[in-house]
């Protein structure tokens, strides 16, 4: 443990050793990193928490009985009434008063909801709530999407309480799968605001942190929900990403399609970012003559073909899979199995 800060116990900086393969050098950078995400994730995830409970608070504020109507004024808001939450929703109240101590019979409507903890957003999307969601909470969100349900919310939340619990007690996050958190923020921003999901997206730091992840957080592979690039995999030997989504950087691609993970488990050879995702971008390609542009032009057409139509649907990422003998189909039993990316 030579050169290592005194306050790093031996246990704690253990697991960043066993990821580094106990290269020290290596889990020293891996520890900083760690550091530097969880902080980026912590300033993601307050502006999540804010931008939840206003949108609830807007929606709910206005069933609240009126103030003269009420025997005990703070009783009748909703985040501290029976009417609108049950014993165990409650408690919510209970803490938050408790942590603003003498100053809770005196402190304002708003003071003492931002005094609430994160548990009572992930309280209010579980299952006793559907009805008040169907109702009520599903306006918080005015630019949901079709089909939108209270497990979307609730399971977003849930996985970003889980995270910032793990960042507040000081853990290691490096290993949880933290573009997927990301694009669940983002997510619920995006269901919120589209302009606030796009300011939060620009401020953050979380993207380029994700893209300086160090070799010994990396993942080996990664398994990706594949229905429809499953079949366009088999058929073109590339992996697209969805769009506005931000793709670990791994070794292999799995594909978990038709209810089992597929046993080819390409690997990866190369990655192109931002596409552009148009007919223009293949005429300028197949201008170049350029083999590796002439394949792209070729996915690119394939992928209008198919349903990854109109500037909606451009992928910001674009991966390709294919394998060193044969650059339309990677059967990754081969050693030298790979893809491109």
């Amino acid at each position: 443990m030579s050169g290592v800060p005194q306050w790093v116990s031996e246990a704690r900086f253990e697991e960043y050793l066993v990821a580094a393969n106990h290269d020290y050098e290596s889990a020293l950078r891996l520890y900083e990193w760690n550091v530097a995400i969880s902080a980026g994730f912590f300033e993601l995830i307050a502006h999540v928490e804010v931008a939840l409970r206003n949108s609830v608070d807007k929606i709910l504020a206005p069933l609240e009985v009126a103030e003269s109507a009420r025997v005990d004024v703070a009783l009748g808001w909703w985040f501290a009434s029976p009417s609108f939450l049950d014993k165990d929703a409650l408690k919510f109240h209970e803490m938050a008063c408790k942590h603003l101590g003498k100053k809770a019979d005196t402190a304002s409507r708003d003071k003492v909801l931002a005094s609430m903890t994160f548990g009572l957003w992930e309280a209010i999307f579980g299952k006793k709530y559907e009805n008040l969601f169907r109702k009520h909470l599903v306006h918080a969100f005015p630019h949901r999407p079709k089909g939108f349900v209270r497990a979307s919310v609730h399971t977003s939340v849930l996985a970003l309480r889980i995270l910032r619990n793990r960042i507040a007690h000081h853990q290691a996050i490096f290993d949880q799968p933290l573009e997927e958190r990301f694009e669940q923020a983002m997510d619920i921003l995006s269901w919120i605001d589209p302009n606030l999901q796009a300011w939060v997206r620009g401020a953050s730091r979380v993207p380029d942190l994700l893209d300086e992840r160090p070799p010994a957080a990396e993942s080996v592979a990664v398994v990706v929900p594949a229905k429809d690039a499953w079949h366009f995999y088999l058929e073109h030997g590339v992996y697209i990403c969805q769009p506005e989504r931000y793709f670990r950087n791994v070794s292999h691609l799995g594909f978990y399609a038709e209810k089992a993970i597929q046993l080819e488990v390409p690997k990866v050879l190369k990655r192109i970012d931002n596409v552009t995702w148009t007919p223009e971008e293949i005429g300028r390609l197949k201008g170049t003559h350029h083999d590796e542009d002439q394949r792209l032009a070729d996915i690119i057409k394939a992928g209008l073909a198919s349903h990854w139509r109109g500037p909606a649907h451009q992928p910001r990422c674009f991966i390709g899979v294919v394998s060193g003998g044969d650059r339309r189909r990677c059967r990754c039993s081969a050693a030298d199995s790979g893809m491109w990316v």
